[in-house]
């Protein structure tokens, strides 16, 4: 690793770093066109005294803060000792045994922002925030795979190393394995309920670790009912809804392919593909809704979790701009007397699940009253002061007629 690059800090800066934000952008900031990406960074006050060390990201726009204290460099011995702190508190949180999918890293939780990494059973999968971090992302790979396994997990055999950059439409960058390569499909488990993941590839393997607490209590909206679930993906919140013990899952996605995967993963759990009680239905959700409600068809509860925005030919979506349409639509799909929708959104890049949910109830005319609100689980931790880090809301709410 090179040696560190000297920054002034302008006014105002000081303070929020001192406060623990976990980046500094670079735009404004004097100097910062002299260091090159990935240049390991010391940030001095106008007396010329340390205030953070950090990483420079410049394909982020920002410089990723590390440490508020001095640093001989961002070295292996770094990237361990974080790591070890991370696996303690997932330790003591019970992170351990049948529960194989979950974050052993999370960004600045862990005092290592923009840099993620989740274990899949006897794998990992280690984020680089931009191309010119991954030597530290190799790093933080090597003592993912060199740390003890708690007991009764299996000892890592592989580490898959990925960019997470600005536009996630890149596809530039292949995958690089440390250890052993996983297998194209794989499975794991989570309380007790197989999935079927592929490590190699998409930054999406097929499920999503932040929504596994809403996976285990989903069973209260969804027990002795008929659930649609709308951009079902893999369809891991549909299997958690059939092992509830729903009366019937619906499950739909622009894209056959993933439905594919999520017929796969109601195999695994016992589920026969002749059971009428499941559908998978290749369509765009907002058309499938509406033949829906034009044929008459009803849903005791339904499960909307879009993505943030899609560039589907078929399929345009933004949820900031789409959102409030789309629930409107989705309550004409339940009963008169009453039904849930359950609603999840990427606060990140928009307003909150309960803005989505106030504007949608007021376009359909009915009457809604929120029953819970969730966001991330335990083995995220974020800074108490950076609220960018909780980007997941998700809310169930009771829509009846007004």
């Amino acid at each position: 690793m090179s040696s560190f690059f000297g920054l002034t800090l302008p006014d105002g800066a000081e303070v929020r770093l001192r406060a623990g934000a976990p980046v500094l952008a670079l735009d404004g900031l004097p100097g910062a066109q002299g260091c090159e990406p990935g240049r390991q960074v010391k940030l001095l006050d106008v007396h010329g005294d340390l205030v953070a060390c950090g990483i420079a990201d410049p394909e982020n726009g920002v410089i990723q803060i590390l440490s508020l204290e001095a640093m001989r460099g961002f070295d292996a011995s770094f990237f361990a000792e974080r790591l070890t702190r991370s696996l303690g508190l997932r330790r003591a949180l019970g992170f351990t045994g049948d529960l194989s999918a979950y974050r052993l890293v999370n960004a600045e939780g862990d005092e290592l922002p923009g840099f993620s990494v989740d274990r899949f059973g006897e794998y990992a999968v280690v984020c680089a925030p931009s191309r010119p971090l991954l030597p530290y992302a190799r790093l933080l790979a090597e003592a993912t795979l060199a740390a003890p396994a708690p007991l009764g997990e299996p000892r890592l055999r592989g580490a898959v190393i990925k960019v997470r950059g600005k536009d996630p439409q890149d596809r530039s960058h292949k995958d690089e394995v440390m250890g052993t390569a996983p297998p194209e499909k794989y499975v794991v488990h989570e309380l007790g309920a197989p999935y079927e993941v592929h490590l190699l590839g998409s930054l999406n393997v097929g499920l999503f670790p932040d929504m596994r607490e809403q996976r285990r209590h989903i069973g209260r909206f969804v027990t002795g009912r008929r659930v649609l679930n709308t951009f079902a993906y893999t369809g891991a919140l549909s299997v958690a809804a059939a092992r509830a013990g729903a009366d019937a899952v619906t499950s739909v996605d622009l894209s056959s392919g993933v439905l594919s995967w999520a017929r796969e993963n109601f195999r695994l759990s016992g589920f026969a593909a002749s059971d009428g009680r499941f559908r998978f239905e290749v369509s765009d959700v907002k058309r499938f809704m509406q033949r829906e409600v034009e044929r008459g068809n009803l849903y005791d509860t339904i499960l909307l979790d879009p993505p943030t925005v899609s560039a589907a030919r078929a399929s345009q979506w933004s949820m900031k701009r789409d959102y409030p349409q789309l629930l409107a639509l989705a309550t004409k799909l339940l009963p008169p007397s009453g039904g849930i929708l359950w609603v999840s959104a990427n606060t990140r890049r928009g307003p909150s699940v309960l803005r989505h949910i106030e504007d949608g109830i007021r376009l359909s005319g009915r009457h809604g009253a929120v029953l819970e609100i969730g966001g991330l689980p335990p083995d995220f931790p974020t800074p108490p002061g950076w609220p960018e880090s909780r980007y997941l809301e998700i809310c169930q709410v009771f829509v009846a007629s007004g």
